[in-house]
């Protein structure tokens, strides 16, 4: 049967599958009957999101699909990502405003961090009218003013602010009262306002996310915060008071979540916070960390006492609420969480081992939240690491391997150890089978195992798309690639599918080697250390961008993320085939 054969409807119905990106790239240009219905559906459909989207297809976006749809968009997502680089830029270039888009409901923006153009989207906001829903996304916003305008949109219900690091203290307390705000994800301890005036400023505050690292935040609260229903805490390094301070002062409060990265609530605390304090709590969710000093039996012990204060009538009669520990004898740390776990990373610190006050029955269930998943091992552990049966992740779309020292895998060919190897093959084919396994997989780190890729290839790797490779190791595992071991990636399949890669090479031939046989690659971040005595490594900005310009018919680009210090961190290539 015929593509061409298929009816309009069907298409209709397949592109309500996909997102702006897909859409664009499966189905654009290929002739005048689908440029239309790709206009058809945007008309009906009236959401765009341009994330991951290629420049080709921005630029064809810009030209022949927006110019129609302007007062007709309902929402709008932008994003000056890795993966799409000044694209927030290219927008106003193309002569559009957001005040253009009068209907526009919903509108999502992130890493802006020129200051020219966030001054463009502060003076444009100010005329969206109809905006309900309002995302701003590590952008640097530098003045003290623009939290007015937002408070001053007259229909506004949700904001969510992840400030870069500079802008924080640039969040001062709204002049202005609103009073539709009632979501605010993404208040911070360290923003210029604090949690009690700005809830005075948004009476009908119900969700309120926050985020404190700072040891003094919400020691001196002396407020009820009655209008939040739903509260979401990440503390970090805060101390524990100010939770438990936090805690006592939302009577009304229905749905709770927290993420502690260095404290331990244990079940009687809880339990005692809720009768007198939370009463009307009806979903709680929480993941904390401890650690036990001792020996694994100690260990196993100590965990078997905190997981059975779990287990009485408040937690598993009268609310169902269930948690599960798991922990490492080798580095002491126990991990305590509800289930289904609600997160969205999960790290195994192997060895691990868990113990719950839960039915093993459907516990693939519990984690379906998990999208970016973390094996900390050995390369001794690794192999009974992937096999791990007791937990199963259905959801998983960023996968990293980090192997910690003695790492046996990291021989070299003239040092090359048949039984190191062995091991490692058995280890790649059944990773081969856990990224078959996962298909929404999309992401893969390889840490301090540069040799993974190389062998992995030897795998016959099925109906698998992953669009990102990083191979880079940290600081005192730098490996650097060879021109044969970069040939080997860009023919593998892996590194066929791959848009954005992160790699350290031996030298510039690398470089060209990889953007001219990586014919889907959009994004290279490298590092090249060249064979020339006391080179050292070498920037784009000095030499590798015009090397490439001199020698290959692709446009470079030497865009830099501003929170990047120094080259050493690597250089970015956003390529722009001609």
């Amino acid at each position: 049967m015929q593509l061409d054969s298929l009816p309009n409807e069907l298409f209709l119905d397949v592109f309500k599958c996909l997102s702006t990106s897909d859409l664009l790239r499966a189905f654009s240009q290929l002739n005048t009957r689908f440029d239309r219905l790709i206009l058809t559906h945007l008309q009906d459909h009236k959401c765009i999101d341009l994330r991951a989207t290629a420049k080709y297809h921005v630029d064809l976006f810009w030209t022949q699909l927006l110019p129609p749809l302007v007062t007709q968009i309902t929402s709008l997502t932008l994003s000056n990502d890795i993966n799409t680089p000044n694209q927030i830029q290219q927008f106003y270039s193309h002569g559009f405003t957001l005040c253009q888009f009068t209907r526009l409901q919903t509108l999502s923006l992130s890493h802006v961090h020129s200051s020219e153009t966030m001054d463009k989207i502060l003076k444009d906001l100010s005329h969206l009218l109809t905006l309900s829903h309002l995302t701003f996304n590590t952008c640097n916003i530098n003045h003290d003013w623009w939290v007015n305008i937002v408070w001053s949109l007259p229909k506004l219900v949700y904001f969510s602010f992840i400030p870069h690091s500079a802008s924080r203290k640039h969040f001062y307390t709204p002049r202005l009262i609103s009073s539709t705000i009632k979501s605010i994800h993404g208040f911070c301890d360290e923003y210029a306002t604090s949690i009690i005036d700005l809830t005075k400023q948004t009476p009908q505050l119900r969700y309120l996310s926050i985020s404190a690292d700072n040891r003094q935040s919400f020691s001196d609260l002396s407020t009820y915060f009655n209008s939040i229903t739903k509260l979401n805490l990440l503390f970090d390094s805060c101390k524990f008071n100010s939770l438990l301070n936090i805690l006592r002062r939302i009577p009304n409060v229905t749905h709770l979540k927290v993420d502690m990265k260095s404290h331990c609530i244990d079940a009687q605390i809880w339990q005692r916070l809720i009768q007198k304090h939370m009463t009307k709590l009806k979903y709680l969710q929480f993941r904390m960390t401890f650690t036990v000093l001792a020996n694994n039996i100690i260990i196993k012990q100590e965990v078997e006492k905190v997981v059975d204060s779990f287990r009485n009538p408040f937690w598993l009669d009268e609310h169902r609420w269930f948690v599960q520990c798991d922990w490492n004898p080798r580095s002491r740390k126990c991990y305590i969480y509800t289930v289904p776990y609600t997160f969205d990373s999960f790290n195994i610190d192997f060895q691990l081992y868990s113990k719950s006050t839960c039915a093993p029955d459907n516990a693939e269930c519990h984690f379906e939240c998990v999208r970016r998943l973390t094996f900390s091992t050995t390369s001794h552990t690794l192999h009974e690491c992937l096999s791990l049966s007791h937990i199963h992740f259905s959801n998983i779309e960023h996968l990293t391997i980090e192997l910690s020292r003695p790492n046996h895998f990291l021989y070299s060919n003239d040092q090359f150890n048949p039984l190191a190897y062995a091991d490692e093959m058995n280890c790649l084919n059944l990773l081969k089978c856990v990224l078959e396994q996962n298909t929404h997989l999309t992401s893969l780190h390889f840490h301090r195992w540069p040799s993974a890729i190389l062998n992995l290839s030897q795998c016959d790797i099925k109906n698998v798309l992953i669009f990102e490779l990083n191979l880079r190791g940290s600081a005192g595992c730098d490996f650097y690639y060879t021109a044969q071991q970069c040939d080997q990636i860009s023919r593998s399949t892996l590194g066929m599918q791959c848009r954005i890669l992160t790699i350290d090479v031996k030298d510039l031939t690398c470089v060209y080697d990889l953007i001219m046989k990586m014919n889907n690659l959009q994004i290279l971040d490298v590092r090249c250390r060249c064979d020339q005595p006391n080179s050292g490594e070498i920037t784009i900005k000095e030499n590798l961008r015009e090397w490439l310009q001199n020698n290959i018919q692709i446009v470079p680009s030497d865009t830099r993320d501003p929170s990047r210090s120094t080259v050493a961190d690597g250089s970015r290539l956003y390529i722009e085939r001609l």
